[in-house]
């Protein structure tokens, strides 16, 4: 009776999971092409943009605030899945940034592990899936700060707009939408939009163009399809209606801030043309030379590849460009709101180099991992030079950071707006946890008196308190600050 009782649920389980039938070689590839996600990844200091502002949230969470209202309310106005990530991942881990940044690793891991799956369901040879993972991680479109490698939103987002969209897909080129592909689909469906509000359901837009052109288009008007999207729905808005009770006047706060900017600015400094996104391809090197290789695969692909392959590469091309587009439309735009694109780009530059590789002779085909290793070596490179403050506010944050002087109890810092100081904040907190010790922050030079031992970095105040006090220079943070005593005062001396 017990082995028929584990059998039935053993198949039941794997009737309604995904079989994902994937290799040793194949996780392998995987496991290689996540390195970049991981390298380093608790080494740089937390950056004051918005990342500071997240762990701030989840660090309050892991420590007994609520996890339904975040801290700095005004402006976590996101549904909180990936604060509770990382609150969680704050429990269980020693290291505090490493702990908010495993779930966008994870994500990219979990990208990787989707992007080979499909690709083997869909009958694509092994070193097309490898050359696909290699031209996902090997530039710094997506593994990058603000995406794959800080505590942000993107990543995590990205990954459940990629299962729901290779589910679909996958539905397409199986000719039928099962109870696995209903199920998966609203489930990311919902979960991208508890990681980043309305930005995990742009992708719905050309997803929807392939859909409705597609022989599976009727199944939106399926009655089960319509309930899903409507319990989908109202599971979304239930966070809304539960925090407004919590948090008087979140709803339009939200309205304001979120889903009014696709028409409105609402960010006049964030304000760029619509050829802001194509343009950091080049300017700010996310891209670069890769845009140039995606643009001759796509063209290659589209004049090249058999019928089989085709459809896959233009269904991917309107993923990614369809994307590119839509973000391209509001007046407010971050450089890292292309993330959900750059699977798709990779999509397209993997498959298409990997047909190419058919017209080799097949004893020389393997000597494409020596490019594919010597990119992602390059790309581990990268990582190493790019582990350092990267804003002057950062710089506090990281002195306190380094410091194990327990007559560290003040840090001087003045800011221009509140958010400038989160970072600090955060170490302030992690420091009261960790060593019990209270980190005052002084903003202003006339709360400098003799005595006071602190750290500093903005040198203009530092030559200012030196103008006033005789200081002693007890460490110096190599291009961060000093941690310095003040002395008696050159006015009570005069």
């Amino acid at each position: 009776m017990r082995a028929y009782i584990n059998g039935y649920v053993t198949c039941r389980m794997k009737q309604f999971f995904p079989t994902l039938n994937l290799s040793f070689a194949d996780w392998a590839g995987v496991l290689l092409c996540a390195i970049p996600a991981f390298y380093l990844l608790g080494t740089p200091a937390i950056y004051i943009w918005d990342e500071a502002v997240y762990v701030n949230a989840s660090l309050d969470m892991a420590n007994g605030s609520s996890w339904i209202v975040p801290v700095q309310g005004e402006y976590n106005t996101k549904p909180p899945l990936v604060l509770w990530m990382q609150a969680l991942f704050l429990m269980i881990l020693p290291s505090a940034e490493l702990a908010v940044r495993m779930p966008s690793a994870l994500a990219v891991l979990g990208i990787l592990i989707v992007l080979m799956a499909g690709l083997k369901r869909w009958r694509f040879d092994f070193i097309t899936r490898i050359l696909v993972m290699v031209c996902f991680v090997g530039h710094e479109g997506f593994i990058r700060h603000h995406i794959g490698r800080t505590g942000d939103l993107d990543a995590v987002m990205s990954f459940f707009v990629v299962v729901y969209v290779i589910t679909m897909l996958d539905a397409i080129h199986s000719g039928q939408w099962t109870k696995k592909h209903f199920f998966f689909f609203f489930l990311a469906f919902i979960a991208s939009y508890y990681a980043k509000s309305i930005a995990g359901w742009m992708m719905m837009a050309p997803l929807g163009v392939i859909w409705l052109m597609s022989p599976l288009r009727n199944v939106l008007i399926r009655p089960r399809f319509i309930i899903g999207v409507a319990v989908s729905v109202a599971i979304c808005l239930m966070y809304y209606l539960i925090r407004e009770q919590l948090q008087p006047g979140y709803i339009d706060l939200v309205w304001h801030s979120e889903f009014t900017r696709i028409a409105k600015n609402v960010m006049p400094w964030h304000e760029h043309p619509s050829t802001y996104y194509f343009s950091n391809f080049v300017i700010l090197k996310t891209f670069t030379p890769w845009i140039f290789v995606f643009a001759g695969a796509a063209l290659i692909g589209l004049m090249k590849l058999g019928t089989e392959k085709k459809p896959h590469l233009i269904r991917w091309l309107v993923l990614g460009l369809g994307y590119m587009l839509i973000i391209s439309i509001p007046a407010v735009k971050l450089e890292w709101y292309d993330a959900p694109a750059y699977p798709f780009f990779a999509l397209v530059t993997g498959v298409v180099a990997g047909d190419l590789l058919t017209f080799i002779p097949s004893k020389w085909r393997m000597l494409i991992f020596i490019p594919a290793v010597l990119i992602l070596t390059r790309k581990i490179s990268f990582i190493r030079a790019d582990i350092h403050p990267r804003h002057p506010f950062e710089h506090e944050g990281a002195m306190l950071r380094m410091t194990d002087d327990p007559n560290v109890k003040q840090v001087f810092m003045q800011v221009e707006v509140p958010e400038h100081q989160l970072q600090l904040d955060f170490y302030r907190k992690i420091k009261h946890e960790e060593d019990q010790i209270e980190i005052n922050v002084l903003n202003a030079v006339d709360e400098v008196k003799s005595g006071d031992e602190f750290l500093i970095s903005q040198t203009q105040y530092l030559n200012e308190i030196q103008s006033l006090f005789q200081l002693d220079t007890l460490k110096h943070f190599e291009n961060l600050g000093y941690q310095i005593r003040v002395g008696q005062s050159k006015l009570a001396s005069d």
